[in-house]
């Protein structure tokens, strides 16, 4: 625990606080950009549409139109395809930078499930959703449990969850430390 009162856990893409009053996920525009090319050379695609959204594809859609226009045109309309493809990259640039930050208040969130190695913050807001966080390692899948139990939100699914520690999963529902 910091000395403001939070504890932290690490994901695939970054960090996750766990605050008296809310829980802040903080994705490294680095660390996206390596899960990204990761997932691509195992074969499988990345989530572009939650990262980026479309951004990326009006991105795609400007380089695709700049090639053609390389390729097949006189080279006249060029500079709007270049200038296309910039504004396409730049929107994408701050969208990424946008969904890099999610903030979910604890009062919100119903339970914490551990679900095929995610740990899935549920919350109810207005309209249900779903926070899915990918811990980095068993420890640190140990750390989002004991983070979430000592801030007084439940946790399902532990029980049969490698490195999750047992004090974690047995301990009676722990009040919430301020």
């Amino acid at each position: 625990m910091t000395r403001t009162g939070t504890w932290s856990f690490a994901t695939t893409v970054g960090r996750v606080e766990v605050a008296p009053d809310e829980i802040r996920v903080r994705k490294g525009l680095a660390r996206v950009a390596e899960t990204t090319v990761r997932r691509l050379a195992s074969g499988r695609a990345p989530p572009v549409g939650r990262e980026v959204g479309w951004s990326a594809v009006a991105g795609a859609i400007a380089l695709l139109g700049a090639l053609i226009e390389l390729a097949a045109g006189s080279g006249e309309g060029i500079e709007v395809a270049g200038f296309a493809l910039a504004t396409a990259l730049a929107g994408t640039g701050v969208t990424a930078l946008q969904n890099a930050r999610v903030e979910v208040s604890t009062r919100d969130v119903q339970y914490v499930a551990f679900r095929d190695g995610d740990v899935v913050v549920v919350r109810d807001d207005g309209d249900e959703g779903e926070t899915v966080l990918r811990p980095r390692s068993p420890a640190a899948r140990n750390d989002a449990a004991l983070a979430f139990r000592l801030r007084g939100i439940e946790v399902r699914g532990a029980a049969d969850a490698e490195g999750v520690s047992r004090t974690v999963v047995d301990a009676p529902k722990a009040e919430p430390v301020a």
